[in-house]
């Protein structure tokens, strides 16, 4: 999906939403405390051009960046990972009840082809890339 000199961006193949990534350090580090800022700053540079060709590619109203860190925390891959979920306004992530915050997430596997369809509509909208004309037509998420 997207390579540079230090980070990977990759579609989970468990997406929460069509056009679900994870972005993480090309270097094993389990937690975020574990980077140096250089490291931290290289990989989190990365961020702004994924999330808008995410944004563009699902027409997404906004775009949720997430990390958990630690096994208390959630954490179940114990690889740094950034989680990239797109948003839309008709299906919000985030459930506010006074000052209970919860978020609505459910995991579910992707077709392969939905995968590499979604991939190749994020990559045309990175820097550098030329949109190819669409052959397919845009599944619209549940």
């Amino acid at each position: 999906m997207y390579e540079d000199a230090r980070a990977l961006a990759f579609l989970d193949l468990n997406p929460v939403r069509r056009g679900h990534l994870l972005v993480i350090p090309k270097a094993h580090r389990a937690q975020v405390w574990e980077m140096n800022a250089a490291e931290f700053a290289s990989v989190y540079r990365c961020l702004p051009k994924l999330v808008l060709a995410l944004r563009l590619a699902v027409a997404a109203d906004a775009v949720t960046i997430l990390s958990l860190n630690g096994a208390t925390a959630g954490q179940t891959v114990f690889h740094l990972h950034f989680h990239l979920i797109p948003v839309h306004e008709r299906q919000p992530v985030v459930r506010r009840n006074g000052r209970r915050v919860t978020f609505r997430f459910v995991q579910r596997p992707a077709p392969r082809e939905e995968l590499e369809r979604v991939a190749e509509e994020i990559r045309a909208h990175l820097p550098g890339r030329r949109r190819a004309p669409r052959a397919t037509r845009r599944v619209q998420e549940p």
